[in-house]
């Protein structure tokens, strides 16, 4: 088990990581165009966004099965430039406030850039990390999560949070990448694999 140093060195490490692919310093080998394509995303509403709310780190599609009620609340955990959240209130407009949190405050600019550029309404973000989510008990009625609880080293911590702030009969509609096997233990130590 992890102490909870060796945790937060993993959180700066991955923290490096995406801040220097939102800042385009490393590129993902196919286009986040392809990308999306692969994981059923409807290509028409995304070609409604910008370019940048798209940047090809899905790892699957938590809005394929997901229904949001009007008046539900969600959010999307990792929300990164915001793409699923956009899609989300694109095809539920009628759904209470939309969610965005994410650890990199550059990366919640860059979203809340976008929402005002699209004159999206109803749709907030907040920085903050899995392991203490910026919400109060019981507030939320849905959340959705796209290839991020990987990157997270305490997955217990997040699905506790997760437990608290979502409402009684809540649901999460997640989109990850699951180990079906133990990692050589020369990958365990790559600060790279933690990043992936």
């Amino acid at each position: 088990m992890k102490n909870k140093n060796d945790n937060e060195k993993i959180r700066e490490k991955v923290d490096e990581f995406y801040q220097k692919i939102f800042d385009k310093e490393y590129k993902t080998h196919i286009s986040p165009e392809k990308i999306s394509e692969s994981l059923g995303y409807n290509q028409e509403m995304l070609k409604q966004l910008p370019e940048e709310a798209d940047t090809g780190l899905s790892c699957g599609n938590p809005l394929e099965n997901l229904i949001l009620n009007d008046g539900e609340t969600l959010i999307d955990l990792g929300c990164g430039t915001g793409k699923d959240i956009f899609l989300t209130r694109m095809k539920y407009p009628n759904s209470g406030i939309l969610y965005g949190m994410d650890r990199l405050e550059d990366i919640i600019k860059k979203a809340e850039k976008i929402r005002d550029m699209k004159k999206f309404k109803n749709i907030e973000f907040r920085r903050g990390t899995l392991t203490n989510m910026p919400f109060d008990s019981n507030s939320i009625d849905k959340a959705i999560s796209n290839c991020v609880i990987n990157l997270e080293p305490d997955k217990q911590k997040t699905y506790d949070e997760l437990y608290r702030i979502l409402k009684s009969g809540g649901k999460f509609y997640i989109s990850d990448i699951i180990l079906k096997k133990d990692l050589p233990k020369e990958w365990r130590k790559s600060e790279k694999m933690h990043c992936t």
